[in-house]
């Protein structure tokens, strides 16, 4: 009941960085599981948990957690009629995941609870900060980088556009990847410009 959609990876010479689209048929369950590297998962249609150590969270459309490496965590679809989509991020070019015994006390975490400091952090989209500035009609949510969670190998956030908004050109010292999830955008990279739109991804 669980399909991945694999968008950015080593298959397309990306460094230290897996992205996809991940769908959850109702009532679909992800077994308790490890990584070796950080792992972000953005809600993008339907709900649903994420359970962390036991920790157990409610998410929501464009809400985030972000999980450093090596915390065991499970997720499903509590959903019994709707499938859910989800993005992730893995800061490995060749995901790996090792499958543990989950032993721990099942907490249900607050609606507004943001994580545990130095563990995992959520963010919730309808209460997040938004950073406005950074380009012409752009704003965005910063969802994990170093400063919010030290330690973590990877950044990553949220951006809206307003029509005609746009970002200026810029550079960086890592690989990216850019997910189109509604509406339709232009990239241009070095003078090539690309169509995105319905989860289409530049990296």
């Amino acid at each position: 009941g669980v399909t991945c959609t694999a968008l950015v990876g080593d298959f397309n010479m990306a460094r230290n960085l897996t992205t996809g689209i991940v769908t959850f048929a109702p009532e679909a369950f992800l077994d308790c599981h490890t990584h070796p590297c950080s792992e972000s998962i953005t809600v993008l249609e339907g709900e649903a948990e994420v359970m962390v150590e036991g920790r157990v969270y409610r998410l929501s459309p464009f809400d985030n957690i972000a999980i450093p490496r090596w915390l065991p965590h499970a997720a499903w679809n509590p959903d019994p009629i709707h499938a859910a989509r989800l993005h992730i991020a893995l800061a490995m070019s060749v995901p790996e995941r090792e499958l543990v015994s989950c032993t721990f006390t099942r907490t249900e975490m607050s609606a507004d609870s943001n994580g545990v400091p130095g563990l995992e952090r959520v963010t919730r989209f309808q209460s997040a900060k938004r950073s406005f500035g950074v380009g012409t009609g752009a704003e965005f949510i910063d969802y994990l980088n170093a400063d919010l969670l030290p330690g973590i190998e990877m950044s990553g956030g949220f951006g809206r556009f307003q029509p005609g908004g746009r970002l200026p050109a810029h550079l960086h010292d890592f690989d990216e990847s850019i997910c189109i999830i509604r509406g339709d955008a232009s990239c241009l990279v070095e003078g090539r410009r690309y169509s995105l739109n319905n989860c289409t991804t530049a990296m």
